[in-house]
């Protein structure tokens, strides 16, 4: 199912060594499970309400926003998505000082300002935004996921209830592609007839992160536990084993040191040489995909694959329930175990 395999053609019929099977036994856990969020939880913003030439569009999907904005700017479609250029004939356009737009982004606070929060926009640095009327901007060098992302800190501007970010792109530039914009921070998603709301953050359990308010997570969560052993070098092999969990990858490590990683069957990392005599801390961190906090969401997409088709329908008006959004479920389900094994 994974990794090499070399086959090796003799000459001559070779009397092989028998294959001896190794006796295995599970090591019990000298404590319980303990969990850590490896990020900041995710909040995807993908229906904006716009306003160009005058007119407002409320509850539109970013897709449509974007292409009315093209639009009224006199080109056909979203040229990053749909236009092929000679030279920079597309890229060299400049429009009246007079251009442009104003997006506004909403979402919903539900009990208390979390202590952690940032709104992010990709090339936040071309517009002018501002948090419930108050100005904002990204300071030079914050960002997530991208560079170009630009992390704002909104946590003394936001409030309970609606919080509403709006941003002004005048005068117009190619540049000017409206996208989805995401909330991060330390906090809890409950899902609400319209997408999302934000509500207190807690603590993580084993299970799937979908259900304790980590809907559009796709990060990594890490799970840690005490294993008391007395390894004999000799003859005793360990290994950690993942009996149920869903990710792209688990990275396994002892006491803080690497031991390797486990992404196909049978499940299983090799430990012996990192273990010491007594209590040993392994930590299973399991990575998800970037599937969850930008999508495709909507419009029952395939797992496995997304491309530009994948992105361009969403549920108008919207956004849509937060439980229609299309996601995966993460996380480790059941404890890992270490098994101790003897030829």
């Amino acid at each position: 199912p994974g990794g090499r395999l070399l086959l090796f053609f003799p000459d001559e019929r070779r009397q092989l060594e028998p294959k001896r099977e190794v006796e295995w036994s599970r090591v019990p856990g000298a404590d319980e499970v303990t969990v850590v969020r490896g990020a900041p939880n995710v909040l995807t913003l993908d229906y904006v309400d716009v306003t160009v030439d005058g007119e407002t569009q409320t509850g539109q999907y970013f897709y449509a926003a974007a292409q009315a904005v093209f639009r009224a700017h006199g080109l056909e479609e979203n040229p990053w998505d749909h236009a092929v250029q000679f030279g920079d004939e597309l890229i060299s356009k400049t429009f009246s000082e007079d251009s442009g737009f104003e997006a506004a982004y909403t979402f919903t606070i539900q009990a208390d300002v979390p202590r952690e929060l940032f709104f992010v926009m990709e090339r936040a640095d071309l517009y002018t935004i501002t948090c419930n009327g108050q100005p904002m901007a990204a300071k030079p060098g914050d960002w997530w996921l991208d560079r170009s992302f630009g992390k704002i800190d909104i946590q003394v501007c936001a409030q309970v209830g609606e919080n509403r970010i709006a941003v002004t792109a005048r005068p117009f530039t190619m540049y000017h592609e409206l996208e989805p914009a995401y909330v991060i921070g330390a906090f809890a998603l409950e899902t609400a007839e319209r997408g999302f709301v934000i509500a207190l953050d807690r603590p993580l359990e084993l299970g799937p992160w979908k259900s304790q308010g980590l809907p559009l997570y796709g990060d990594a969560a890490s799970y840690t536990r005490t294993f008391s052993v007395n390894p004999d070098r000799g003859s005793a092999r360990y290994e950690v084993r993942l009996t149920d969990w869903h990710g792209s990858v688990a990275r396994i490590s002892v006491d803080g040191k690497p031991a390797g990683h486990i992404w196909h069957a049978p499940w299983a990392c090799d430990v012996t040489d990192l273990l010491r005599e007594g209590d040993n801390q392994i930590t299973v961190t399991v990575i998800g995909t970037p599937k969850n906090p930008l999508g495709p969401h909507h419009g029952d997409p395939p797992l496995g694959f997304a491309g530009p088709n994948s992105f361009r329908k969403g549920p108008v008006p919207g956004p849509p329930p937060g439980a229609e959004y299309d996601t995966l479920d993460y996380g480790l389900f059941e404890p890992f175990v270490l098994v101790a094994g003897r030829r």
